[in-house]
């Protein structure tokens, strides 16, 4: 069986796995709930998915399907999604126990105009937290971002990661308004196919080495494309930053997503 609470998800978010500890391997990043976006295509497909997680020792999934504010209500985001995670709980139910990871639910928050100001933002927290995962806008930055951005994590006490910086980073042309955005009081998560190319994963674990970068993620959509790979991304961290970087990135997930804390998962 799937290895989460079967609980009803609603706008203060869905019920999550049971943990215990600081050491649990995180994805903290990936598609796997079925039909919600350009990810997982059926109940099938995500099970291949999750089965491929495993596989690599990931023992929690964070389900972060794209929620675009400008162009969907939350109170239909938050349908589909509930409508998804059921049809994931019946079909997992005979699944045996320890086959799959844990799941989590949240959403990739596309930036939008107004997104510091929208109601109900709590629900699309990943594990019922507030932990809030932002996709920043494939432009250059300017300091309307930076101070919606702040404002999210000053004002309203979000706990931010950011998504994928490494996909932005090449597309910012003020370097100061990068600076001031990561001396916020936030988090930077990268993408595991970042670390995995030869030729140009050294910027990127030396953030991780650094501090500089915090969480990793599969970013998975599918299994052949965009399919699972931490553990391939970890492994080559372990080598190339050292295993007190892995030790470093799980604690932290373990923290943002309440599994560290007793019954904060239950």
């Amino acid at each position: 069986m799937l290895s989460w609470r079967r609980g009803k998800c609603g706008k203060n978010g869905m019920s999550a796995a049971s943990r215990r500890g600081p050491r649990v391997v995180i994805d903290f990043h990936s598609h796997v709930l079925p039909k919600m976006d350009d990810g997982s295509k059926s109940v099938e497909m995500t099970l291949e998915m999750l089965r491929a997680e495993r596989g690599m020792g990931v023992d929690v999934v964070a389900a972060t399907p794209h929620f675009y504010g400008y162009r969907e209500s939350l109170d239909s985001f938050l349908a589909r999604r509930e409508h998804a995670w059921g049809r994931l709980l019946e079909a997992g139910s005979g699944v045996p126990r320890g086959e799959l990871p844990a799941v989590v639910a949240g959403a990739e928050v596309a930036f939008f105009s107004g997104l510091t100001e929208m109601d109900g933002l709590d629900a699309l927290c990943i594990n019922g937290t507030k932990t809030l995962l932002l996709e920043m806008p494939f432009a250059p930055w300017t300091g309307y971002e930076l101070n919606a951005v702040s404002s999210l994590c000053l004002d309203r006490g979000y706990h931010v990661v950011l998504a994928h910086l490494e996909r932005f980073y090449e597309l910012q042309t003020d370097e100061h308004l990068m600076e001031g955005l990561l001396e916020l009081p936030l988090w930077v998560q990268i993408n595991a196919e970042t670390v995995l190319p030869l030729l140009h994963r050294k910027r990127w674990i030396e953030m991780f080495r650094a501090g500089e970068a915090h969480l990793l993620g599969s970013d998975c959509h599918n299994m052949t494309r965009r399919p699972p790979n931490l553990g391939a991304a970890r492994a080559i961290l372990a080598r190339k930053a050292g295993q007190d970087v892995l030790t470093r990135i799980d604690e932290l997930g373990a923290r943002l997503l309440g599994l560290d804390a007793p019954g904060g998962a239950s």
